[in-house]
């Protein structure tokens, strides 16, 4: 009897200590992440700093802790037409492991009017280890509506997309090009050869569908 008490003391003793570990294991985890919290609220904070140096020590800050909350805060550094500055941001936007940035940042460079942010922002596609397939008809688009070097940026990106495409992003990724061809007198020819292109790749992606789901 007293040996099965020793036993089961020993027992809840144990439970005491693996229940405490947890507790402060749990506690450590709740702090890390509130102190992770303050360092990109500093770091953003520094990001809309007149100071370079702030600015560019708080990109080396979110280089390691950064994710897709930080990529609207970014973008607006490109705005401030540093040349040193937009390199550091295009790297570490290339450089975010979060596969959902990737719809979001899609959605920035759809909606924004300078050429050339729109422009430095494609080439952080084709630069990141994240996969933009699903965005194939999207990357037709801007070839479609952007100039000569955002097409070529987007061929580049289209031809290195891992695929498989669904259906329907090829055929709206040839509705946009139909749109395209219907209005080639005001277009430049090197940007016509780039689309042409991209229709070949669309093309060969087409192999083994339903002939009728297809554009002419």
């Amino acid at each position: 009897m007293i040996v099965i008490l020793i036993t089961l003391k020993k027992g809840l003793i144990v439970s005491q200590r693996i229940h405490n570990k947890s507790l402060i294991l749990e506690h450590i985890q709740i702090m890390t992440k509130a102190q992770t919290k303050l360092k990109i609220g500093e770091a953003i904070l520094d990001l809309k700093s007149d100071s370079k140096v702030k600015v560019l020590s708080a990109l080396k800050i979110l280089e390691t802790i950064g994710d897709k909350t930080i990529l609207s805060t970014l973008i607006e550094v490109l705005y401030k037409k540093d040349a040193p500055l937009s390199k550091a941001v295009l790297e570490l936007i290339a450089n975010i492991q979060d596969q959902e940035i990737a719809e979001d940042l899609v959605d920035f460079i759809r909606k924004e009017n300078d050429p050339i942010i729109r422009h430095q922002l494609l080439t952080t596609i084709w630069n990141s280890k994240l996969d933009f397939s699903e965005y194939l008809a999207e990357f037709v688009c801007l070839a479609s509506e952007g100039d000569f070097m955002q097409a070529l940026e987007c061929l580049t990106i289209i031809e290195n997309l891992s695929g498989p495409f669904e259906e329907h992003q090829l055929l709206e990724a040839q509705l946009y090009l139909k749109d395209y061809a219907e209005d080639l007198s005001e277009r430049e020819l090197r940007k016509h050869q780039i689309i042409s292109e991209i229709s070949l790749f669309i093309k060969d992606q087409n192999e083994g569908i339903d002939a009728d789901l297809l554009l002419d």
